[in-house]
């Protein structure tokens, strides 16, 4: 398991996290939810598939050992 990260970066992601909110409350609703729906995936994989990977990679690079 990774380690918590620093108080100042869990800060910086709390400003942004508000921002977003604040500029598209409708999105960051459907994105809360979304990630409830899937928190069993883990949101390092959810992120992973946001950011453009696909479920055959993010397999592939668990079965070969590699996680990032």
């Amino acid at each position: 398991m990774a380690a918590i990260a620093e108080l100042e970066d869990l800060q910086k992601v709390e400003k942004d996290l508000k921002a977003f909110e604040k500029k598209h409350p409708d999105a960051f609703k459907d994105l809360v939810e979304l990630l409830k729906k899937h928190r069993m995936v883990g949101y390092k994989n959810i992120a992973k598939l946001a950011m453009g990977s696909t479920p055959a990679k993010l397999k592939e690079a668990k079965s070969k050992g590699k996680e990032d």
